[in-house]
């Protein structure tokens, strides 16, 4: 009986210690899990409002956020770069943010289209007074927001018209006429 009792304790004990890591886990963690690049979901909200102002969605079509191309572009820059374009997207991810605090007076998120509109005019300008960095961030997310969108099945399909396989146009019996 005696043993029954301490083997009970244990299993609570152990079962208790298994849960306990998940009760301290920061409120601001990361809504994309990640392997290589650490972002609060504050840095991915942003990064999703950055996706949707360069892809909006129209009427008659989709945008950036129906394809998730914030969590396309985040998985290019985990997967796919070197850990030094790693940091210096991090970096330029950091200074485009102070960058368009100080160009709308408020944080991207919070900003209206107008705003923003204003500040991707200015960063894709040649002579654009934002720092390197910044620009460097910019240009990345939009290569790959746009490489997500054309790459998409509503693009390729409706846009492109790309068949996988020969439909309608293929004949198979066409005699061949000589020369």
């Amino acid at each position: 009986m005696h043993r029954r009792s301490v083997l009970k304790s244990v299993m609570i004990v152990s079962a208790g210690a298994a849960f306990l890591p998940s009760c301290f886990q920061q409120k601001d963690a990361a809504v994309f899990p990640l392997k290589n690049i650490r972002l609060t979901a504050d840095e991915q909200n942003m990064l999703a409002a950055l996706a949707t102002a360069i892809l909006p969605k129209t009427n008659s079509f989709i945008g950036a956020a129906d394809l998730k191309a914030h969590e396309f572009v985040l998985t290019m820059m985990d997967d796919c770069s070197s850990p030094d374009e790693q940091q210096q997207f991090l970096q330029g991810m950091k200074v485009f943010k102070q960058y368009s605090k100080q160009v709308m007076g408020v944080d991207f998120t919070k900003a209206n289209n107008a705003q923003i509109q204003q500040l991707l005019t200015n960063l894709d300008a040649k002579e654009s007074s934002a720092a390197k960095e910044a620009v460097s961030f910019y240009q990345t997310v939009k290569k790959y927001t746009v490489q997500c969108f054309t790459s998409s099945k509503q693009y390729m399909t409706e846009v492109r018209h790309y068949n996988i396989i020969p439909g309608s146009k293929f004949k198979g019996c066409v005699p061949v006429k000589k020369a």
